[in-house]
């Protein structure tokens, strides 16, 4: 590539816009500086050229800035100063969808040339380059969430004609697995409090949500995509928030609860409150939600407690308004226990140890307390002790895998904390 030698210094201004922004729609900062410079790029077509050129601004087209054999090399802004001159105003358009090789080099360039200026008023990159002033210009501005279109289209392209085999081959049926896979991720990165780890595994959330959407868009008729889903998602929340959108008056999150549900009983026209409740859910969870939704309708909660032991099926009621007239559930929780652990194997012991589990949900809601969050804690606790233990064996040299009974005592002794005084916050659940 050639051109002549300048002794002015050249002003670019790269302009990057965004292909979800309509043609036009540009930053008042934008439309100064291509009213005032010589406006090029690289792209015949670009999405902006038309709008710009109704508007009076001449788009010039810098067909050499796109190498015509593999391997040349695109020195765009030697032809930049060659096409427009000495000391030049120039307005560089950046292809939003499919960079060009000059769009590329630009933008190389300028990141490898920035100085110490940093950002001015407009939020401009101020860029250096030998013999020319570079600058880097958003001239537009998006709404928040339409980076989602991008993800959608990336979708789109996966599952078309040409894109990914892997993903073409997808059901909903095969993808279920990695809904829930994605979900426990996301939700451990709560537990973590990792907030960067979150942002990641809530986008392979968003995929999911993506990849059944486009699948189901591919079922003709009987299907639907993305914006039916955002579509009924919006419906559902403006019309479960009549104190937002509505002149519906509340005092407090209880009585958003109780118009939740309201409203929901009306939509859905189920006959019972154990319609919806998902039974391939864990079985805390699934237990959990079971009560809950009984409370709600007023159901007593000694009705939903297992048979007392000392019930032997003579005075069913009687058993249990004892139990609840003496401790209570952690006296029917105790007494569960201990019979399981006096009574001799047999084919009861599933079912007694059901009963002893469903007492102790019942006792975590009467505490305020999540069962499954619970659990899950001591889990928790359970394996980052089991792992101290570990290493603290393997640090004496010994393998974990061959120690005796008092060997693992003291080294449990040693891993486990001290016992920590620990509370959890109840309040009103909402359900989708």
């Amino acid at each position: 590539m050639t051109s002549r030698v300048t002794g002015g210094r050249t002003r670019i201004t790269l302009v990057s816009t965004s292909a979800r922004v309509a043609p036009g729609l540009l930053t008042a900062a934008a439309w100064d500086v291509l009213r005032s410079a010589r406006v090029w790029t690289a792209s015949p077509d670009h999405p902006q050229a038309a709008a710009l050129r109704e508007a009076g601004v001449e788009v010039s087209v810098l067909r050499s800035a796109s190498p015509a054999e593999p391997g040349v090399e695109v020195d765009p802004v030697a032809e930049l100063r060659a096409a427009a001159g000495p000391g030049a105003e120039v307005a560089w358009l950046l292809d939003p969808v499919s960079p060009t090789a000059a769009d590329r080099v630009l933008r190389a360039a300028a990141r490898a040339g920035r100085d110490a200026a940093g950002r001015d008023a407009a939020g401009r990159d101020h860029l250096a380059w030998p013999g020319v002033e570079v600058e880097l210009l958003v001239a537009t501005r998006e709404l928040p969430g339409s980076a989602l279109l991008d993800a959608v289209a990336v979708m789109d392209r996966l599952r078309s004609p040409g894109g990914c085999p892997w993903d073409a081959e997808q059901t909903h049926v095969s993808l279920a697995p990695y809904l829930l896979e994605e979900a426990y991720e996301a939700y451990q990165a709560i537990e973590d409090g990792d907030l960067a780890e979150l942002r990641e595994e809530l986008g392979d959330v968003l995929m999911q949500v993506l990849f059944h959407a486009r699948v189901a868009a591919e079922a003709g008729g009987a299907g639907w995509d993305v914006d039916d889903v955002a579509a009924g998602l919006t419906a559902k929340l403006v019309r479960r928030h009549p104190h937002v959108f509505g002149d519906v008056a509340v005092s407090g999150a209880d009585d958003v609860v109780t118009n939740w549900d309201a409203i929901k009983a009306v939509e859905k026209g189920r006959k019972s409150v154990t319609e919806g409740v998902p039974l391939s859910a864990p079985a805390l969870f699934l237990t959990a939600k079971l009560l809950r939704r009984a409370a709600k309708l007023g159901l007593p909660p000694e009705l939903a407690l297992p048979r007392h032991p000392a019930d032997n099926g003579t005075d069913a009621d009687a058993a249990r308004t004892a139990s609840d007239a003496g401790a209570g559930v952690p006296h029917l929780v105790a007494e569960l226990a201990r019979e399981i652990g006096t009574a001799g194997a047999g084919t009861g012991a599933e079912e007694r140890i059901g009963d002893l589990l469903f007492a102790a949900v019942v006792l975590a809601g009467e505490r305020g307390v999540d069962p499954e969050t619970a659990l899950r804690g001591r889990a928790r606790l359970f394996r980052d002790t089991l792992a101290r233990a570990e290493h603290a064996a393997l640090a004496r040299g010994e393998e974990p895998g061959g120690l005796a009974a008092d060997s693992w005592r003291d080294l449990w002794a040693a891993a486990s904390p001290p016992p920590l005084e620990r509370g959890a916050a109840g309040g009103p659940v909402r359900e989708p």
